[in-house]
């Protein structure tokens, strides 16, 4: 984590490293959990959109190498 400040490895976010550092996030309400929780649910919202345009483009890929097979 760069500037300590927890926005992750390349501010790409927390909990994105290997975990060696010491850059814990420090969740001492419910409030600060539930907001660190939300962050990570849209997080991986958004991941898992990037995932599913890469598995279209394969898919597309694949289908035109097996029409002009």
């Amino acid at each position: 984590m760069t500037e300590f400040d927890g926005s992750g490895p390349s501010g790409k976010g927390p909990m994105t490293g290997r975990g060696s550092g010491y850059c814990v996030i420090q969740l001492n309400t419910p409030e600060a959990e539930l907001d660190f929780l939300k962050n990570q649910e849209q997080a991986l919202k958004e991941q898992l959109r990037h995932v599913k345009i890469r598995i279209r483009h394969i898919e597309k890929s694949a289908n035109k190498k097996e029409v002009a097979g």
